[in-house]
């Protein structure tokens, strides 16, 4: 059993306090060399980060084992790495890149991974040599796996993030590191008090069919990554294995997204295939051709049989060896099926087939353009044809009420080409978010299986809090830390960055650090129930 695994471990302690956070989506992070960000960094915040671990330990510092920090997913965003080892690494590491690695970066494998996490703390040394002090300080970590982070399912992955802070921090000793940092590969449960989850499973792009053991089929993953014969000798790469399962979310920002990042790296992040969608919808036509283009050969690529992406679809025996796993992790639990149950609340995944991942990647280009032309064509053949009819000698002769007539209809032609653009926008724009309220949802199923007061989500970016099953529970969304455009941004432009849950006690609160002030301040939020009415407070005098 892995020494990370929490039957290696204490059991968790009721009623201490929790800090979550989520979405930090750590990339390649801070080139020293350069003195600048790599292209694809998110994550601007270290030194923010820093400071509110200080803070905690000043609170708590006398009694570190009062408050858990837990990393609710997506804080290491390997999707986003597209860095690659040296021509005189390559032999040592065991990594020759194919050509389709040295364009959209290496595949996901534990010796792959390895070298994409170590570039990932490499960049941001500050933030988890902070992270390793308050460990060595005897603070608990829990980490979470996310949708960004899959490749936290290798045990290699796990063991090195270990190797990694007590190397950064010489008084944390590897003893220690294991016995407070646990890893979770789904979720983290106080009974009767606080569920945790990290929340792609309730997003048809990012949700992943066998939570616990997200990777390809042997049988799919012994295709050769580099199918040229003078270089099948060096083929024993695919002896890295096994492979994860990229969810269709994924596949967008490996094969399409990232190269728009490159080009602008000032767009902003995407969450949820709702919003992958916007953002396809709204960007730069010209740029998203540009890209598809260049990327066009590597979309042929992804949808080869053998390729090392996309979902694979479910067969009796996977489900009959998740049903055996989840058999194991119920020993002893008070809740019958509890993983069966939270299982079953899960959104099915959208890309079970290369097909469908090419499909949902084409189909709203295929829409903006069929829609932008069909309206310009139809405008355009009324258009002349009234115009056509003002002009005839039969209708109007009088030269002044033809003129009139054409300014008129000059007038109503300029109105209505405003209006019909008016249109063409919302109808391109007109996409709800389902995910927030599929997590909502399933946040009060997960609060009626479990019996807890708290539900604990991040993924969508989008901070929320708000009560669930009648009342009995709260639902919070811990949000990012990375930039969101939303239009709280009008006013306050941080009111929606630098999010965290904090529950002390019986009381969860939805925060932002505040690192000018070094404080720690509510997320500001509209209440938006119907009933308005309100009976005044009484201010006390100063």
């Amino acid at each position: 059993m892995h020494p990370s695994d929490p039957k290696t471990q204490p059991p968790i302690v009721p009623g201490v306090d929790y800090v979550v956070f989520s979405d930090l989506h750590l990339g390649e992070g801070f080139n020293p060399e350069m003195c600048r960000y790599y292209p694809l960094e998110d994550f601007f915040h270290d030194r923010s980060f820093v400071n509110l671990l200080a803070m905690l330990q000043g609170e708590y510092g006398a009694d570190p084992s009062r408050l858990v920090i837990v990393l609710n997913g997506d804080v290491f965003d390997f999707l986003t790495v597209t860095g690659l080892p040296s021509e005189a690494a390559q032999a040592d590491l065991g990594i020759y890149p194919s050509p389709t690695e040295k364009r959209l970066g290496l595949d996901p494998t534990p010796t792959r991974s390895l070298f994409k996490l170590d570039l990932i703390m490499a960049g941001h040394a500050e933030f988890f040599t902070a992270l390793g002090r308050m460990i060595a300080a005897g603070f608990r970590v829990e980490i979470l796996r996310g949708n960004h982070d899959l490749e936290l399912y290798f045990d290699a992955v796990r063991d090195r993030i270990l190797e990694s802070l007590c190397r950064l921090v010489p008084e944390l000793p590897m003893e220690k590191a294991a016995q407070l940092v646990r890893f979770h590969q789904w979720f983290y449960l106080e009974p009767e008090r606080v569920y945790i989850e990290h929340g792609n499973q309730y997003e048809a792009s990012n949700s992943i069919r066998y939570t616990l053991r997200p990777v390809l089929p042997e049988r799919r993953a012994r295709e050769p990554l580099l199918n040229i014969p003078l270089l099948r000798a060096k083929t024993v790469v695919r002896e890295d294995r096994p492979v994860l399962d990229y969810p269709l979310g994924s596949l967008f920002i490996r094969y399409f997204y990232n190269r728009v990042h490159r080009m602008n790296p000032y767009a902003p992040r995407v969450a949820s295939l709702e919003q992958y969608l916007d953002f396809i919808l709204h960007y730069n036509l010209s740029d998203i051709i540009r890209v598809l283009r260049d990327h066009w050969s590597h979309f042929m690529a992804a949808l080869r049989p053998g390729a090392t992406a996309g979902t694979s679809r479910s067969t009796a025996a996977d489900d009959a060896v998740q049903e055996e796993a989840f058999d194991q992790l119920e020993e002893g639990l008070e809740v019958d099926d509890l993983y069966s149950r939270l299982n079953g609340l899960k959104v099915h995944p959208k890309a079970a087939s290369k097909l469908a991942f090419a499909q949902e990647m084409m189909r709203p280009i295929i829409r903006r353009t069929l829609f932008a032309g069909g309206a310009a064509v139809a405008a355009l053949y009324i258009w002349l044809l009234v115009f056509n009819v003002i002009q005839a000698p039969l209708l109007v002769e009088n030269v002044f009420a033809k003129a009139t007539l054409l300014f008129l209809f000059s007038l109503l032609s300029a109105g209505a080409l405003l209006w019909l653009g008016a249109q063409a926008r919302r109808f391109l724009g007109s996409r709800e978010d389902v995910t927030v309220d599929n997590c909502v949802q399933a946040a009060e199923q997960i609060a009626r299986i479990t019996g807890v007061r708290f539900v604990v989500m991040g993924h969508t970016h989008v901070v929320d809090i708000r009560p669930v099953a009648e009342g009995r529970a709260v639902y919070a969304n811990s949000g990012t830390w990375i930039a969101v455009h939303n239009p709280w941004q009008q006013l306050d432009p941080d009111a929606r960055r630098k999010t965290f849950v904090w529950i002390r006690g019986g009381e969860l609160c939805l925060c932002r650090w505040n690192d000018d002030a070094g404080r720690v301040d509510r997320v500001p939020m509209f209440d938006r129930r119907e009933d308005t009415a309100r009976t005044p407070r009484r201010i006390k005098p100063m």
